[in-house]
């Protein structure tokens, strides 16, 4: 018997939390042609198909995509790390009536070829800058526990 285990470990859904928005580090200074800006709702189809690779069991396509991040009043802004017009990262902002002094970090997700670039990190950081500006104190991200790298943000 080794002293591996034989299970294979379930992800769990934990929330994250930033007590402060005091102190954000600065946004990363991406090479060109990378820039991070906001998504517009043309982009819903790019961007579901970045979505349903990083999230495969969730159902994502345009239209449900265009509701969830440009039709939905509580989602402030999605933003992007582009690539000659390609979103590459995303992260969305969510502020909810019932706390509107929590920035939610809210569906994030990374084309699966340009994985620990930091590119993630830059729409993180951009997301929570946002909501900063947005009169929020704090902010929180919905996360699992196999995405280890988010977790120092």
């Amino acid at each position: 018997m080794s002293g591996k285990s034989e299970r294979s470990e379930v992800p769990v859904n934990v929330w994250m939390g930033r007590p402060t928005l005091a102190g954000l580090p600065p946004l990363p200074i991406l090479p060109p042609p990378l820039v991070v800006r906001r998504a517009g709702m043309a982009e819903a189809g790019a961007l579901a198909t970045l979505l349903v690779k990083a999230f495969p069991a969730e159902v994502w396509e345009a239209a449900g995509t265009e509701r969830e991040l440009f039709g939905d009043q509580t989602v402030k802004a999605t933003l992007v790390v582009a690539d000659e017009g390609q979103p590459l990262p995303t992260a969305s902002l969510q502020v909810r009536p019932d706390d509107p002094e929590c920035g939610v970090v809210h569906w994030v997700a990374t084309d699966l070829d340009r994985r620990r670039e930091g590119l993630a990190r830059a729409v993180v950081i951009g997301v929570l800058r946002m909501a900063e500006q947005a009169g929020c104190r704090e902010a929180r991200l919905r996360t699992h526990t196999y995405p280890l790298a988010a977790i120092p943000l």
